[in-house]
């Protein structure tokens, strides 16, 4: 009986002593296993941040998330450009936006809970306005508040440059004043002439009359230059590819013709051209040619009405048949400030109207620049105002050697 208990004292010590092997084997591996789960949790929700941030960073607009303390928990690559170098994560919208109408709109948001979509405008000095070149900016601001629980709220907040797209809209709107101006003046003055003319004895004076119907002519042959310039630039901004006359031609005999057609204006403002243009054969619409270099130096001549400008065309060609043609001249010039739009359509340096202003209607440059990037070329321009201003025009393999024809 001794022995049978003690035998089974020891299967029981022995059981005991493996359970609780068996019972520690099993902790360290549950703790393996919670440690393994707890890093798989983690690279999960790093990955989950990760491609969260991959998303946010795919958006082509600036993305603030903001929460109910007003403090940026997460923002996007295009937020971050717009601040450049400063750190703006698990900051205060106040110190990161440093403008009162956005963060306004942000905390009325948050209170209220409530959507709303605005168009703000900030001014030249605002961190919004770095890329306008001292003007001011305009943003169209996407907010939509997430509920995340009774006590947690936050802030979605997207922004869209709508800059170009208000500029447009204000050029269009320049345009139409322009042209009504440009065209009521001419038609005024005609309609005023005919009906003195057509009046009773209103042709008796033969030299007032002559006077009169010779006005009438300048006046629609302004009318016309306004209509041409119109449907030119129509054509040429249409969606089907222009459709240009190629064909070798003299640019040297192209630049004297243009010169030739402003001689008047060029003896009467006592100016001065300097040609260093070589009798060399281009490829080309000598059509669209003669108007690129018309309008460039009559622009020069417009810009500069009471001084004795000089003026200086030159061109060069490298080994590659690369032509390049510099007008340059030392009026007046164009400020930094509007340098980047002058080739935009209905762009106007000048836009207030009184006797002394430049006639035109803003279509002259981007005349020129659709011209040329139908020939395949650039231009491009530099201003010192009242030192020099140059257009560059560079054409590639524009060069026609007659020798091997």
């Amino acid at each position: 009986m001794t022995y049978f208990a003690f035998s089974c004292a020891i299967v029981l010590a022995c059981l005991l002593v493996g359970s609780i092997k068996r019972q520690q084997r099993l902790e360290k591996e549950w703790g393996r296993l919670k440690k393994k789960i707890g890093q798989r949790e983690l690279k999960l929700e790093k990955e989950h941040r990760r491609d969260l941030q991959h998303l946010l960073d795919a958006l082509p607009y600036p993305f603030f998330s903001i929460n109910k303390e007003e403090v940026l928990n997460r923002v996007n690559s295009e937020a971050k450009h717009i601040f450049g170098s400063r750190d703006i994560l698990n900051r205060s919208i106040h110190q990161v936006f440093l403008d009162s109408a956005i963060t306004s709109l942000v905390s009325k948001s948050l209170s209220k809970i409530k959507p709303y979509r605005e168009i703000l405008r900030f001014p030249p000095d605002s961190v919004f306005s770095s890329q306008t070149l001292d003007k001011d900016s305009h943003w169209e601001i996407d907010i939509c508040p997430l509920s995340l629980g009774s006590d947690s709220r936050e802030i979605q907040l997207m922004m869209r440059n709508i800059t170009a797209s208000v500029h447009s809209d204000q050029v269009r709107q320049d345009f139409v004043a322009n042209a009504s101006h440009e065209l009521r003046t001419p038609l005024s003055v005609i309609s005023g002439y005919l009906e003195h003319l057509t009046e009773e004895g209103g042709l008796d004076h033969k030299e007032t009359s002559q006077k009169m119907l010779e006005t009438m002519d300048r006046h629609l042959v302004r009318i016309n230059r306004i209509v041409d310039d119109m449907l030119l630039i129509s054509k040429l901004e249409s969606d089907d590819s222009v459709p240009l006359n190629l064909a070798p031609f003299s640019i040297a005999t192209c630049v004297q013709d243009v010169i030739e057609r402003l001689d008047l204006v060029i003896k009467k403002q006592k100016s001065m051209i300097k040609v260093d243009v070589p009798d060399i054969q281009l490829i080309g619409d000598h059509f669209y040619w003669t108007q690129i270099l018309f309008n460039l130096v009559e622009n020069a001549l417009k810009q500069n009405p009471e001084m004795q400008l000089q003026i200086h065309i030159y061109s060069e060609l490298d080994q590659d048949d690369n032509f390049r043609i510099h007008i340059a001249d030392n009026g007046i010039g164009i400020p930094a400030t509007d340098l980047p739009f002058i080739f935009k359509r209905f762009y106007r340096v000048e836009k207030h109207h009184s006797q002394t202003q430049v006639k035109g209607t803003g279509l002259g440059l981007s005349i020129v620049k659709r011209a040329i990037e139908a020939h395949g070329g650039t231009i491009t321009a530099t201003s010192t105002p009242g030192i020099k201003t140059v257009f560059i025009i560079e054409i590639p393999h524009a060069y026609h050697d007659m020798d091997n024809d």
